[in-house]
């Protein structure tokens, strides 16, 4: 079964619309960026991550779009996908639901060229590291060594890229800089 029925078929989360017709997005980057989960406005109805239904940057793709123009990238040029494939309303419910994703989201990163992961936010990294993190900004930053079967890989927590979040730029800006200078 292909990725697409596997996450058309899974109720893990119970009846929760899914991103299904386009979960992963292709990129020529060394790296994948993974979110938290879709947004019911989000890249579930443009099919372009971080970009609305009128082919403009959302607010969050703006911060990220500038990220990536720092160290020579942009948001068409990254590999992307959420760590959970359903769209959360309550997110108290988003870490077991990034959980039961996680099977889905190791085969994405088996099928893709990326050594490199970079998590948005607190769910997708304490579940793909399988450890609760009571602090954030204790990992942002960190290069942490992540292995699915045969193939190593480096994860680095950065605090998402949400204007609404005062450290979404600035405080991503040396982690940014530090993938670019010691790890491509």
């Amino acid at each position: 079964m292909n990725i697409t029925e596997t996450i058309k078929k899974c109720n893990k989360c119970g009846k929760l619309p899914k991103l299904i017709d386009i979960h992963i997005q292709l990129g020529k980057t060394p790296f994948i960026i993974i979110g938290e989960s879709p947004a019911k406005d989000g890249w579930i109805l443009s099919k372009r991550a971080f970009y609305n239904t009128q082919g403009k940057l959302q607010a969050s793709g703006k911060v990220l779009e500038k990220l990536l123009n720092h160290i020579g990238f942009s948001i068409d040029d990254i590999y992307f996908t959420e760590c959970c494939k359903c769209i959360i309303e309550d997110r108290k419910t988003l870490q077991v639901s990034s959980n039961n994703c996680l099977p889905i989201l190791f085969e994405e990163l088996k099928s893709i060229p990326c050594n490199i992961i970079i998590t948005m936010g607190m769910h997708p990294t304490s579940a793909l590291l399988k450890t609760k993190i009571k602090r954030f900004s204790d990992v942002v930053g960190k290069v942490f060594d992540f292995k699915i079967e045969n193939k190593n890989y480096k994860l680095i927590p950065i605090y998402h890229p949400s204007p609404l979040n005062p450290k979404g730029y600035k405080d991503n800006v040396p982690i940014f800089e530090m993938i670019i200078n010691n790890l491509l």
